[in-house]
């Protein structure tokens, strides 16, 4: 099975959020606390945003598992520079900007994935109702 255009450049994007989350705090040299939390949750969305990207190369459709997992990452991304309050504009800008693209993107690959299990099609009448479809 291939995998559209749109969802292999989803899995890009993801993984280019979390490089973007990585280098903001260390570019703009963020006190330790928020450039640990920041630096480490990026590191791990990257593990599960390349887990997912790997996936949607190999097999053609997305990994629900990982792109979940990316997305609450991503989530944690946008809320984290809320948490502190020594985060300058600069950084909460990058560090949000970056988990929305984990995270967006991710949620979307993780959609494709079920859409692939459950099976996108008509309206199910062809087989009696018997499978979800959408209009």
């Amino acid at each position: 099975m291939e995998a559209s255009r749109f969802t292999v450049a989803s899995g890009v994007v993801a993984l280019l959020g979390c490089v973007v989350a990585f280098v903001g705090p260390l570019a703009l040299n963020a006190q330790p606390g928020i450039r640990g939390s920041v630096t480490l949750s990026a590191v791990v969305g990257a593990v599960f945003a390349g887990k997912n990207f790997l996936t949607i190369r190999e097999r053609g459709v997305p990994s629900f598992a990982a792109g979940m997992m990316a997305t609450v990452l991503g989530l944690w991304l946008i809320v984290a520079p809320l948490q502190y309050e020594t985060v300058g504009a600069p950084l909460t800008a990058l560090t949000q900007f970056g988990g929305m693209c984990l995270a967006a993107f991710s949620a979307y690959t993780a959609l494709v994935a079920v859409e692939g299990f459950v099976g996108a099609g008509g309206s199910g009448e062809e087989d009696g109702g018997n499978s979800i479809g959408y209009s």
